[in-house]
């Protein structure tokens, strides 16, 4: 992907990898495997008022309902609420959760 950009170097370490034929002749890649694109997992951050408080790994599909789930019983918030309720959960699926507590 690199040899129009910088072909000397890539021609370079295409020979030091063990191939015979010249990189120009070889076919530039077209299709990408769609199934190496996709994330595994993302970051999702949890605040309590406006403070972060706790981080979750989480998969890109989570729907909004598991995901204030898991925020709300995360350390962090437990820790943050100390007692006290929750007022409102603002989530935005998957990277962030907001919780205002009353």
């Amino acid at each position: 992907m690199a040899a129009p950009v910088a072909p000397h170097i890539c021609e370079e370490i295409w020979q030091r990898l063990g191939h015979e034929r010249s990189l120009a002749h070889e076919p530039f890649p077209v299709v990408a495997d769609e199934a190496l694109l996709a994330a595994e997992k993302v970051t999702c951050v949890v605040q309590v008022k406006g403070k972060v408080r706790d981080r979750l790994e989480v998969d890109p599909d989570i729907d909004a309902a598991e995901l204030e789930k898991l925020a709300l019983a995360a350390s962090g918030v437990v820790r943050a609420l100390d007692g006290r309720g929750v007022r409102k959960v603002i989530v935005r699926a998957p990277k962030l959760v907001s919780v205002v507590p009353e």
